[in-house]
């Protein structure tokens, strides 16, 4: 059993010297917001960026991200009081907050008035959860809590900031709590539903790479049969990868209506009805899994195709490749299906599709996009195992291997922007210009309509990358922005330490 790791001091980081004046930074804040208190640990979690495999998580499909090295940490203190009081290093943006845990507390997240305690009680609440799994309803009260936040997640860069900052605020109560083990399994169990109670209907990668991440190593995340992530080396050492926040904000709570949470339904929607056209539709031992309670689109693969371990590249390949082709001929709206159509086909009346698809996750949309939906869901997830098949085998020719994995990125930006809609054209402009100086492969990474492009290249061409896209896209797009801004928008891509808590003694390592 893998437990989450803790440490005495910096070594997780590739540089720790480099980290010093942050977390000097937040000892100073948070001794100004709580001058009676004394740090007694600190919970950390980092973002993430998905190499290959987005928006295929939510359909239990596996994916290819890292953990990387900006990250939300934590400082905290416990007390005997009935409040949890959060403050942030950034006052300015994350005002501080009271959450009241007395007995008859049951951290209500009020989604019409949205503040940052929200993700906290995301935290809080599977924190809650997990205690009383452990100790029996009613055995145990809360500890009352001092925070202080320090994070440098980009918050809308599509680097999963609200997952790191959820994990860490989960690892926080919990340690506070008296759990001083717990394994990244269970952690990562708990977190990946955190974000379900504001209403994000996510799938667990976000969490899972935050949890799993292991310095210098990338991820294979399986959520079927069971979640779990596997860390793996890279088999060229000259091989990096460059991380640009577009600056363009896009923030998944806010957009989800018309973004994130419609792709979930209109793949839920799509799931069922392929399960009816193909006959899987009550089958014994396929379930209705999805986060709408309809048929995932993996279960509909593994109902008309036979079940798959997750293990087998080869198997897996073949049944994707598959479904790609059932769907080109059974998903017949190529345009899109209005709701009427989408009755007709599941022989269901109009009040019993708004019950069923519509109600537990508010959406807007014109049509439904089922068949592009589907597709990209299968070809993204035949990719991932192509990857993967490509990163486990011996490398002859390094310049081929370059070609190739960048050839599947390439490919997945263009599902993204065509299949999924979840590009537009200037994540597109930056992907060519980075194409035209050293990128082999570019794409947009996490939820994408926004955020982050991710960036395959080598050593030798990082220096020509990096100053093509400062020249090119930042200091044109922004004519104003200050090198401080840039240097925040070229993310570190060093895979990364997940999470893990630390002692209080890494203080007085801060000024030695």
């Amino acid at each position: 059993m893998s437990l989450v790791p803790y440490f005495n001091d910096l070594s997780f980081y590739s540089d720790p010297s480099a980290h010093k004046s942050r977390y000097a930074s937040l000892v100073k804040s948070f001794k100004s917001n709580f001058p009676d208190d004394k740090i007694e640990f600190f919970a950390r979690s980092p973002g993430r960026v998905n190499l290959i495999g987005d928006h295929i998580d939510y359909n239990y499909f596996p994916v290819l991200p890292m953990a990387i090295e900006v990250d939300v940490v934590a400082a905290v203190s416990t007390n005997d009081s009935s409040f949890i009081i959060i403050s942030n290093t950034d006052s300015d943006k994350f005002p501080q907050e009271k959450v009241a845990i007395g007995q008859d507390s049951d951290f209500v997240i009020d989604r019409e008035h949205h503040t940052w305690a929200n993700y906290f009680k995301c935290g809080l609440i599977v924190a809650a959860k997990f205690l009383q799994e452990k100790s029996g309803e009613g055995k145990y009260k809360l500890k009352g809590m001092n925070i202080t936040f320090s994070g440098i997640v980009p918050t809308g860069g599509g680097l999963s900031s609200s997952a790191a900052f959820c994990v860490a605020s989960t690892l926080a109560v919990l340690h506070a709590n008296g759990v001083k083990e717990i394994s990244k399994a269970d952690l990562t169990r708990i977190t990946v539903v955190s974000e379900h109670y504001l209403g994000l209907n996510n799938g667990g990668m976000d969490q899972c790479a935050s949890v799993y991440g292991e310095q210098g190593k990338a991820l294979f995340i399986e959520f079927q049969p069971q979640l779990k992530g596997t860390p793996f080396e890279f088999p060229v050492k000259n091989l990096t990868f460059v991380i640009t926040n577009s600056l363009q904000v896009s923030n998944k709570y806010e957009t989800a209506p018309i973004h994130y949470n419609l792709r979930v339904v209109e793949m839920a929607i799509a799931g069922d009805l392929l399960a009816k056209k193909l006959g899987v539709e009550g089958k014994p031992g396929i379930a209705r899994d999805s986060n709408v309670d309809t048929y995932s689109l993996r279960g509909v693969m593994e109902g008309y195709c036979g079940p798959w371990d997750g293990e087998n590249l080869k198997e897996g390949a073949a049944k994707l490749s598959k479904m790609i082709d059932v769907v080109s001929k059974t998903l017949t709206e190529k345009k899109g299906y209005t709701v009427e159509q989408c009755c007709k086909e599941l022989g269901i009346t109009a009040e019993e599709f708004h019950l069923k698809y519509l109600e537990k996750i508010p959406v807007k949309f014109d049509v439904l996009k089922l068949y592009q939906r589907s597709l990209h869901v299968y070809r993204e997830s035949l990719r991932v195992l192509q990857t993967l098949q490509l990163l486990s085998s011996p490398v002859e020719d390094e310049s081929k291997f370059f070609q190739a994995f960048g050839s599947l990125m390439n490919e997945s930006q263009h599902d993204l922007d065509v299949l999924n809609e979840s590009s537009n054209s200037k994540l597109n402009e930056i992907c060519a210009i980075a194409l035209d100086n050293g990128a082999y492969g570019s794409r947009v990474t996490g939820a994408g309509w926004g955020g982050s492009i991710v960036h395959l290249t080598s050593t030798e061409n990082l220096p020509r990358l990096t100053s093509s896209l400062i020249d090119t896209y930042y200091k044109r797009e922004f004519p104003q922005i200050k090198e401080e801004e840039i240097q925040e928008a070229v993310i570190d891509s060093k895979p990364a330490t997940g999470s893990c808590l630390l002692s209080a003694e890494i203080i007085d390592k801060l000024v030695n």
